[in-house]
């Protein structure tokens, strides 16, 4: 339905004219309120504010946590340990050529032989951690147990008794001390020679002299191991006193062990064992610290000739 155009000039003036009247006519819009005015304000104001502070406030909302992306872990595989040459023959000296490179390198590979089946190569690279390398104390403990635990259920390196070295235990001692002496010496070069794997073999030989009869308790007992020729080499000697039967295996073997790595130390450049504790087995330290290399290299210097000490040179 359409309005009138007379109709809608009149509704348009009236409704300004009501405005005018009712919401501007006799205000002034430009002087400021007046100190009665601004108290009342305040006044409505502070009512506002304790109505709405009364009123229970909305909970502030929980922050927004934005994910981040965790680290990735890198497992980069594991360097696999060349075993070099499984085919080439099994020889004391095998793993020589890798001592260079340290005693952590030494025992993987030897680890990683075990892991294969390859125990005799195993002992070998073991072996080397002790006689070629300078193992740390924790270093040194994981290659003799692993020797100790794989060397028993190997065969002897050297099962045919025309390869073997032969060596003398020699003994000088007072007759009484030597009836005693001569079945435990006996028992000892039998052991000595399991111990070796079979690359050494061991006779015993006594020095009987007379006895001092002014002396007082047993006889000294004066030990030294020597090469199968008359002029050949021979370790030094080392002389002890037992004061019962009982002690006398353990003193002969301890002496022995340090007759053997005094000589190795002299006469090579492997390194060399570790000494004997107060309480250590001597024959289980021969068995297992000193290395089938080692045992060799000391049966092969004894079967040299003896070294010949130069004069001394002459004052001009």
């Amino acid at each position: 339905m359409r309005i009138s155009f007379l109709w809608v000039i009149p509704l348009i003036l009236a409704m300004i004219g009501g405005v005018w009247t009712y919401g501007v006519r006799g205000k002034d819009f430009l002087a400021p309120p007046s100190a009665v005015q601004l108290d009342a304000i305040r006044a409505r104001v502070e009512v506002n504010l304790a109505q709405q502070n009364a009123l229970p406030q909305p909970e502030p909302p929980p922050p927004v946590v934005i994910p981040t992306a965790e680290p990735i872990l890198v497992v980069l595989p594991k360097k696999e340990v060349d075993l070099g040459d499984l085919t080439k023959p099994l020889v004391l000296t095998l793993y020589n050529e890798r001592a260079p490179e340290g005693s952590s390198h030494l025992i993987a590979l030897a680890k990683a032989l075990e892991d294969k089946g390859h125990f005799n190569r195993a002992l070998l690279a073991w072996e080397r951690v002790l006689d070629l390398t300078r193992p740390n104390g924790e270093q040194f403990a994981a290659a003799s147990a692993a020797i100790r635990r794989i060397h028993p259920t190997l065969p002897s390196w050297n099962s045919e008794p025309s390869k073997t070295i032969a060596i003398t235990l020699h003994a000088g001692t007072g007759k009484s001390m030597a009836k005693t002496l001569q079945p435990v010496l006996n028992q000892v070069a039998d052991d000595l020679s399991i111990a070796s794997s079979g690359i050494l073999n061991f006779s015993v030989k006594i020095a009987a002299g007379k006895s001092n009869r002014t002396a007082e308790g047993p006889a000294p007992i004066a030990l030294w191991l020597a090469g199968p020729t008359k002029n050949g080499s021979a370790t030094e000697v080392l002389s002890f006193k037992v004061d019962s039967k009982e002690q006398l295996r353990h003193k002969i073997l301890g002496t022995i062990f340090q007759l053997m790595r005094g000589h190795l130390n002299q006469t090579t450049s492997y390194t060399t064992p570790a000494a004997l504790a107060s309480d250590e087995d001597p024959l289980e330290a021969l068995s297992y610290r000193f290395t089938r290399l080692c045992w060799h290299e000391f049966g092969t210097s004894l079967t040299l000739p003896a070294q010949k000490q130069l004069p001394a040179p002459r004052n001009p």
